[in-house]
């Protein structure tokens, strides 16, 4: 159980990032919100870059049923919001106020799993309860927390950004171009 707590915390800890990205650049997601069909309106994106923000905080901090659950919430909005993404061909994905993060099935999997962890951490301990066992225990908490968002940013933006630029735009393209390259 105390995996599903970590990718918990690794998905508030992603939340404080990509809503203080989106406070500090609102326009790269304003800009997806227009592409899928809302509006496009940056002081609503920065309002929710805070939302987000202080969900990620209070989930690491209080934590709780209610705020584990808020965060699987929100990762569900974003599968949507990704997936819209996909579906419509737009160029960034705006979450983490970078105008070159494409879209990705990786980001919509990885939000799935945060979502999934979020909402199953809901039942169990807390990160706080979790650190709180032993200074050992909770340094090698927070590290595994840590670089499991860590590890999720890499995902959600370099990954799909390298197979952009690689012409790779999805994982039929790949094989596609991998079955290219063998057979020359």
């Amino acid at each position: 159980m105390d995996v599903v707590v970590a990718l918990h915390a690794a998905a508030a800890l992603l939340l404080m990032v990509a809503g203080l990205a989106k406070v500090l650049r609102p326009v790269p997601t304003a800009e997806l919100l227009a592409s899928v069909g809302l509006p496009e309106v940056p002081a609503a994106v920065a309002a929710m870059g805070v939302v987000e923000s202080v969900v990620g905080v209070l989930a690491l901090v209080v934590g709780g049923p209610l705020l584990a659950a808020a965060t699987g919430t929100l990762y569900v909005g974003f599968i949507v919001v990704v997936g819209r993404a996909l579906a419509t061909g737009a160029e960034s994905c705006g979450c983490f106020g970078r105008v070159d993060s494409p879209p990705s099935w990786i980001h919509v999997v990885g939000n799935a799993v945060f979502a999934v962890a979020s909402f199953v951490a809901a039942a169990g301990r807390t990160p706080a309860q979790v650190m709180a066992e032993g200074p050992a225990f909770g340094i090698g908490f927070v590290l595994a927390a840590g670089v499991l968002a860590g590890l999720a940013l890499v995902a959600f933006t370099a990954v799909p950004e390298a197979l952009a630029a690689r012409g790779v735009s999805s994982p039929q393209a790949s094989v596609r171009i991998n079955n290219e390259r063998r057979s020359r």
